[in-house]
């Protein structure tokens, strides 16, 4: 009876044993296979992972940027820039129809520091229409539109000329000059294409993203401005033999 229950004792261990090989060789290839996706997810982790990063550091650039403590700066720095550009175009265009004949880089520079002036005249304005007419009711963006062409307006058009007039060394007269010769024309071409783009704007935009939207409508506007402003005038014209 020893004999048998110890033969069949090491059938048993000798059965579990083989079955265990077996398992084992069977699951191999499937840890391996295993191992592989799993180092293949990883790299799609850390692709995944360097996006997130990037991404949220964009968010944190655009909350910083667009937050009341660097509003300012912000604002200046996007009138800056669309005021180069505006100018850039401009001057690429009179090359191209032979009006000019070589790129002026001083006259991009004062066109710039121009787009300061605008942008810092224009920030405190805005926060001081929101803050003096809250609201979005038809008649509080009917009342912040008449105001903004009627005393904005006139304000920074007039800040622009001054501004260029100061970087060109040009005396109060002719300053005084050149604003009742030129200035009409981007006054009367603000009434053709602001109040409806304000309207959007007081409506729709909040405050700290109006001058960016500002900006991106007037680029158009701030070609024809560096068109009338760089125009020769009239009584230029009549001294030349």
């Amino acid at each position: 009876m020893q004999s048998l229950r110890s033969c069949s004792a090491r059938g048993l261990i000798l059965s579990s044993a083989f079955r265990s090989q077996r398992s084992l060789r069977i699951s191999w290839p499937r840890r391996a296979g295993t191992t592989g996706g799993a180092a293949s997810g990883g790299g799609t982790t850390n692709t995944a992972t360097v996006g997130f990063g990037a991404l949220q550091k964009l968010r944190e650039w655009h909350s910083n940027a667009f937050s009341s403590r660097f509003l300012l700066f912000t604002n200046v720095g996007i009138s800056l820039t669309l005021s180069c550009v505006g100018d850039v175009l401009e001057q690429h265009l009179e090359i191209y129809c032979g009006e000019i004949e070589r790129f002026e880089s001083t006259r991009t520079a004062h066109m710039a520091i121009s787009g300061v002036t605008v942008g810092v005249i224009c920030h405190y304005w805005y926060k001081m229409l929101d803050k003096r007419l809250p609201g979005r009711s038809m008649r509080v963006v009917a009342k912040k539109i008449v105001l903004d062409q009627l005393i904005c307006s006139p304000i920074y058009i007039s800040a622009f000329f001054v501004t260029l007039g100061l970087l060109e060394r040009k005396d109060k007269h002719e300053v005084w000059e050149e604003i009742k010769e030129k200035a009409w024309k981007l006054y009367a071409a603000e009434w053709t294409v602001w109040p409806v783009a304000q309207f959007v704007n007081f409506y729709w935009i909040p405050t700290h993203y109006r001058i960016f939207y500002d900006n991106i409508i007037s680029l158009g506007y701030d070609v024809l401005t560096s068109k009338v402003k760089h125009k020769q005038s009239h009584s230029h014209l009549k001294k030349i033999p």
